[in-house]
């Protein structure tokens, strides 16, 4: 469960825009703000490819140097097969309209 925030860091919240750009700004993780990932035999059970042991809050997540390719093949595969998710590509604006039907 994620630790609960003190009254006076919950004051220290500003609504300002940041000072630079979203691009610019780099990533604080914080435990709690995360999902943990698989240990490395878990994944070796089930034949996932690329298992190994590691932290979101590391520097180097060691992936592999194509990592993005790896990411969009897997993303054409699957909108070939799942109309679902084709369709939920196309027209899905975020609203929760769906999530209310369920």
């Amino acid at each position: 469960m994620a630790a609960v925030s003190k009254p006076s860091e919950l004051l220290k919240i500003t609504h300002l825009p940041p000072k630079t750009g979203w691009m610019d700004t780099p990533v604080v993780f914080r435990k709690g703000n995360f999902s943990y990932p698989a240990k490395k035999k878990s994944l070796d059970v089930v034949g996932m490819p690329y298992g190994r042991d590691w932290s979101p809050m590391d520097d180097d997540w060691k992936l592999p140097d194509n990592w993005k390719q790896i990411v969009m093949e897997g993303l054409r595969e699957r909108l070939e097969k799942f109309r679902s998710l084709r369709l939920f590509m196309d027209i899905c604006v975020r609203c929760g309209a769906c999530a209310d039907k369920c």
